[in-house]
């Protein structure tokens, strides 16, 4: 029986085809109450002129978790951000090029800290953040995002699957918002910010008002009773009565 080193240098990789993978990232951010995605507009084939979520190829030398990285340093200048993995996307006819398996990650990041431009992989032109409008599946009311200049982005304009993987996100997002810090991602200032800022990340990413006196002790059980936030002490500057500042500890 020849050895694991045999087998090695025997083995020959060609006889098992090999889908191409990517990674895809979902950049959220929320500002003036929104929530925002970023989209990057495709200059070559397939799908030339639609918008997609930014990505690229993995690289041989590289884990998915790195490529993820390496994109949002790439596509919007930030680093150590919330990043994780959302799901894996393996239709066979996804890609019209060849088999395409796809990891799509979910990133928060404050909105100050974006520093997004055109993208750096072939076929990636303009980019720019689009606000989540609508999300049902199908029919009146389907994915509907508007762009900065008031361009609307329907399912139609967006390239590969994208539109299932962005209505996944953020249905991922919402059923996530109750059981994990997630919300806290979107912060400008985790070291000092009141529980006003915190609801209305919370209201952007649900898409619907939230009760003030509920939200308040929610967060007052769920995460200041557990240490994650701590009182910093009242803000200064203010007109009227001055609101507690927090401090997020990150786990």
């Amino acid at each position: 029986m020849q050895s694991e080193q045999q087998y090695l240098q025997n083995y020959d990789p060609s006889q098992f085809e090999r889908p191409s993978v990517t990674v895809d990232i979902l950049l959220f951010t929320v500002s003036e109450r929104r929530l925002r995605l970023l989209l990057i507009r495709r200059t070559e084939h397939p799908f030339s002129g639609k918008w997609a979520i930014p990505g690229g190829f993995l690289k041989m030398d590289e884990s998915a978790d790195e490529a993820a990285s390496r994109r949002i340093r790439e596509e919007a200048g930030v680093e150590n951000v919330h990043l994780e993995q959302l799901y894996t996307f393996s239709a066979v006819d996804r890609d019209p090029r060849t088999r395409v398996i796809s990891i799509a990650y979910l990133a928060t990041v404050p909105f100050d800290k974006l520093q997004f431009r055109a993208g750096t992989e072939a076929g990636a032109g303009d980019a720019a953040l689009f606000e989540i409008c609508s999300l049902a599946d199908r029919g009146a009311g389907a994915l509907v995002l508007a762009g900065p200049g008031g361009e609307t982005v329907t399912e139609r304009d967006l390239a590969f699957d994208h539109a299932r993987i962005i209505r996944t996100a953020v249905l991922r997002m919402r059923g996530k918002l109750n059981y994990t810090d997630l919300a806290f991602g979107f912060l400008q200032d985790p070291d000092a910010f009141t529980l006003t800022e915190l609801r209305q990340i919370h209201e952007a990413i649900l898409d619907r008002p939230l009760d003030i006196g509920n939200f308040r002790r929610t967060i007052k059980r769920e995460y200041e009773s557990t240490g994650l936030i701590r009182e910093q002490g009242l803000e200064k500057g203010t007109v009227g009565r001055p609101a507690m500042l927090y401090r997020y500890s990150r786990g």
